[in-house]
């Protein structure tokens, strides 16, 4: 991992993943919230900056982890998962991928999502305004990154009461969005 994380930070001169790159670095437990926050992050902004490849390595790194009940540590696995299962999508590689999606869907209750469209449609994208409106012309990262990490989980696992094609454009406006971020 630390090899990988090395030459990620070498090869892609991005604020975001530089910072990112030097956390992990630092330190990374895979008990740790936060830690795991760290690598699933950076997996989203090297797929956002259109490293495609390097994505899909870090998300190898959590691959291995297993449920252990602990939703929130097992959140960026989730993520990990369906991010690399888009990025399959995307170019055209079946092999793995409905894996992957089966390993997500284990500990997942698709009733549960009616619970959380309301937050999603409402209560971030009032926080991204938020944002706007105290930063006039600059792109906060925040909302926007937490908004594409559900996205993308929703959009790859299925079963979420939204169209597909309602998280496609959001993906595809938050990443255009993200892309202008210094």
């Amino acid at each position: 991992m630390e090899e990988l994380i090395q030459h990620i930070q070498e090869t892609v001169n991005r604020k975001q993943v530089q910072s990112l790159c030097k956390k992990i670095l630092k330190k990374c437990s895979f008990k740790s919230k936060g830690d795991l926050a760290n690598v699933s992050i950076l997996a989203v902004w090297l797929y956002v900056y259109g490293y495609e490849k390097e994505a899909m390595d870090v998300c190898d790194i959590l691959l291995p982890l297993e449920f252990t009940g602990n939703y929130d540590l097992w959140g960026h696995t989730d993520l990990a998962l369906c991010l690399k299962a888009r990025i399959l999508r995307e170019q055209g590689i079946t092999e793995g991928r409905e894996e992957l999606l089966n390993k997500v869907n284990e500990h997942r209750d698709a009733e549960l999502y009616q619970n959380n469209l309301k937050w999603y449609t409402d209560t971030v994208n009032r926080n991204i305004e938020s944002d706007d409106a105290y930063h006039p012309g600059k792109i906060i990262p925040g909302w926007r990154m937490e908004k594409l990490r559900h996205a993308i989980r929703y959009r790859e696992a299925g079963g979420y009461p939204l169209p597909d094609e309602v998280l496609e454009e959001d993906i595809a406006t938050l990443k255009e969005q993200l892309l202008k971020v210094k």
